[in-house]
Parts: structure tokens; sequence; C-alpha cells
């Protein structure tokens, strides 16, 4: 067995298990949002087969662009090349909301937050196992040990996370009527977490800088999840506390009328 896929097996694991445990933190419902998590799991693949792949090398061909060299890229196919990923990828994750169970929590904030971050991280889970296949058949890194491959760990870790705010925003916006702008939150995000790879790829910047580019991403990221945790919070302790008035008022008038 490849090297990779061992420690794939321990990423789609560990995520798995440790998003689990954050679910169980944050809300109470944890139960009901964890199913959302298959239906997007193969969704990475399909994206990138179908739709990515041949949408990128068409427009390369065209432009007779070699990708292995994005440093000779013109500026405009280096920005195509940044907002590819995000456009497409933001679209699908949503998909499973086109079942009627997975829009059935939406009403809410909280339903809509947790809707949102479990799809994206099963499509971060996805994406894990995808590019391990896809690691698995190159010959560079045939014979590796499994453990040398704590990078691809680490990355896949952090970018399910991504993933969950990314289609967090994504959802909430969908379900306060507001698509356009979740759809374009979630794709900006997306584009600056990917910003420092493309930049370090096409030779403008060392590997650090990538490295610190993407951590400021995920600092923000984690600032914008526990916003969105705390509105909806308010909005719980709102609707509970118009819930109680309501009884309190119905229960004046039962007492009134006796």
């Amino acid at each position: 067995m490849p090297g990779i896929y061992i420690m794939a097996i321990i990423t789609v694991s560990v995520s798995a298990a440790a998003y689990t445990g954050l679910l169980r933190i944050v809300t109470p419902h944890w139960r009901r949002y964890l199913w959302l998590a298959l239906p997007a799991l193969p969704l990475s693949a399909i994206v990138n087969r179908l739709i990515k792949k041949p949408i990128g090398e068409g427009v390369a061909d065209w432009a007779g662009v070699n990708t292995d060299q994005l440093g000779t890229a013109p500026l405009w196919f280096l920005l195509f090349v940044l907002l590819l990923a995000p456009l497409t990828e933001e679209a699908i994750k949503v998909a499973p909301l086109l079942l009627p169970r997975a829009r059935a929590w939406l009403g809410n904030r909280d339903g809509a937050l947790w809707t949102g971050f479990t799809l994206g991280v099963g499509f971060g889970i996805g994406e894990a196992a995808y590019l391990a296949y896809g690691i698995a058949r190159s010959p560079d890194y045939a014979g590796v040990p499994w453990y040398l491959f704590t990078g691809y760990l680490n990355e896949r870790f952090i970018v399910c996370f991504g993933h969950g705010v990314m289609t967090a925003v994504l959802v909430t916006g969908l379900a306060q009527g507001r698509p356009l702008r979740g759809y374009v939150g979630a794709v900006l995000l997306h584009a600056a977490a990917n910003a420092g790879a493309l930049a370090y790829q096409a030779g403008w910047v060392p590997v650090e800088a990538a490295t610190l580019s993407l951590a400021g991403v995920v600092i923000v990221l984690a600032v914008i999840l526990e916003r969105l945790r705390r509105q909806a919070l308010r909005e719980d302790s709102t609707a509970a506390h118009e819930a109680e008035e309501v009884i309190l008022f119905r229960r004046d008038r039962t007492e009134g009328g006796t």
C-alpha cells in the first residue's frame, strides 16, 4: 500500500473525529448535522474531474500556457487559476441542499451555520481522499514512507476547517435570503486561502510566506466562525425570550378571564 494511503486514513479519521467533537461542543443538535457530511464526500472528486480539470486544461491550451511554469503565465491566467477553484467548489458544496431533509434546519442562523459547516468539512475530507489518490499515482512519491506525509495531514486538517467556515458563510447567506452575498463572501475567502500557494507556485514568494499567508487566513476564518456562532446564539436567545413573553401573556389572559 502506498504510504500516502496510510496517512490519508489517519488524516480522514483524525479530521472526522475532531470536527465531530467540535460539533458536540458547540451545538446540542450535533447528531442531526453529521449525516450531511456523507453526500459532500464525493463532491471534490466530481468537481475536479468533471469541471475544474476540463475547464482549466481547455483555457490553458487555448492561451498556450504551460501550467508547470506559472511564473511565465500572464496575469489574467493567474487570476483565472486563483478563481477557478473558489467559483466551482463553493457552488458544488451546497448541492446536497437539493435534498429536502438537508434544508430542514435552515430556518434559523444556528441551523444554517452548522449545516454549512458540516457540508464544508465533509467536502474537505473527501478532498483529502481524492488528493491522496492523485499523489499515489505519481511516481515522484512512490516508495515514500507514510510518516513523511505529515505535511499532508496538517494541511488537509486545516483545509477541512476552512471549507467548513466558507460553506457556513454561503449557507448562512442562502438562509437569510442573500445568496449572492453569501456566495461572493465564500469565494473571496477561498481565493484568499489559495493566494499564498499560487504565489509560491509562480515563484513570487518563498514557502514561508505562503505558509504565513495561509495562517493569517485561518485566523480570519476562526474569527468569522465565532462571529457567526455568537449571532446564532443571540438569535436563539431572542426567540426564546419572545416565546416566553407569549406564554406569560396567554397565561395572564387565561387567569384574568377566570
